[in-house]
């Protein structure tokens, strides 16, 4: 008799547990960018979902490799140095989303679009640091993503 109390229990853990396995799997988005390469990629749960090239920091204003994450999203940016201020749209030096990653003192570091696409097609090392890429492909990763989703930058 002390086997069917024993094989209840089993029988019902396993139908609790498979009540649980039956939710959906809520997506992780992670962005990954490749320096050496010139690369990012967004992945889902650790799945590739696409590669987009990007520009990255010039010489004297490398892009810092590191474990981040997004801290602010931005889907209008607009574009303030000294008195200059321009608006959002595809002429912005930032394009037409922004995504910031690290604080770094009194600025920052993002993933944003560009005004000058053929910086991005070339994987130009051009910027102050930040990832530059093709409008239409920030627009997906922002999407995707939001605040808090991991950035890994390797040298690699």
């Amino acid at each position: 008799m002390p086997v069917r109390p024993i094989l209840l229990a089993s029988l019902a853990g396993a139908a609790a547990f498979g009540a649980i396995a039956d939710l959906p799997a809520q997506a992780e988005p992670t962005i990954e960018i490749s320096l050496k390469k010139r690369y990012l990629t967004l992945l889902d749960n650790g799945k590739v979902i696409a590669k987009y090239p990007v520009a990255i920091g010039a010489p004297e204003s490398p892009t810092p490799a590191g474990s981040y994450s997004i801290t602010k999203m931005d889907p209008a940016p607009t574009y303030h140095k000294g008195a200059k201020v321009i608006a959002p749209g595809p002429k912005n030096p930032v394009g037409v989303r922004y995504m910031a990653y690290v604080q770094i003192g009194s600025g920052e570091y993002a993933i944003h679009g560009t005004a000058w696409p053929n910086w991005v097609k070339l994987r130009s090392a051009v910027s102050l640091g930040c990832i530059r890429m093709l409008n239409n492909d920030v627009i997906q990763v922002f999407n995707r993503v939001k605040v808090g989703t991991p950035v890994v930058v390797t040298n690699n």
